[in-house]
């Protein structure tokens, strides 16, 4: 089965605080764009193998689409293991949530593929558990979303533009930058 996983961008993003979990309660409006991923899937007997065009992101279980379908097989009790071939196009450590499409196209192919019958709904909350963008990448449609990713409200307008990209050699950590984050610094008093 072949599946494309396509990048997102935030058109908006504000940092409304930081949670007691670590994270940070957000507002953004989030839109898919084309640039996309290419995710080949077929099943085999046993365990999850992943190979890669790029040796830029890890095949083992640190990896996004290991995590979610490894979270399948043990909840659905799936009897076969699968096998993901990626062709990389987004850059990593970007903002494109390039590993959270890829996360939301394996449970969407897998739900396909193994008969699940999964909502979308259902299949956004499964990849809540393991990545704050996969739940928008599920749906790929634009919204204003609220909490750490898993708030959607949808914008049902039509946006289209041109946009440019550009991605330095050098990618920017989403943990690393929001730990570095300081509101105090960042927050004007109107006293």
């Amino acid at each position: 089965m072949k599946i494309r996983a396509y990048a997102k961008v935030n058109l908006a993003l504000d940092v409304v605080r930081k949670r007691e979990d670590g994270y940070h309660d957000l507002e953004m409006i989030m839109a898919p764009i084309t640039l996309h991923d290419l995710i080949y899937i077929e099943k085999i007997d046993q365990g999850i193998e992943i190979t890669s065009n790029t040796n830029r992101m890890p095949t083992d279980e640190r990896n996004i689409m290991y995590k979610v379908a490894q979270l399948l097989i043990e909840r659905y009790h799936i009897p076969y293991g699968i096998k993901i071939h990626i062709y990389k196009h987004i850059p990593t450590q970007a903002g494109l949530a390039g590993g959270s499409s890829d996360g939301a196209a394996v449970l969407k192919a897998m739900n396909q593929m193994f008969r699940l019958n999964l909502s979308l709904e259902t299949l956004a909350e499964i990849g809540k558990e393991v990545g704050a963008d996969i739940p928008f990448c599920i749906y790929e449609k634009m919204a204003f979303v609220k909490g750490i990713g898993e708030q959607l409200e949808f914008i049902n307008q039509d946006f289209h533009c041109y946009m440019l990209l550009v991605k330095p050699k050098k990618g920017v950590s989403t943990k690393k930058s929001f730990g570095m984050l300081d509101l105090k610094k960042l927050c004007i008093h109107l006293f």
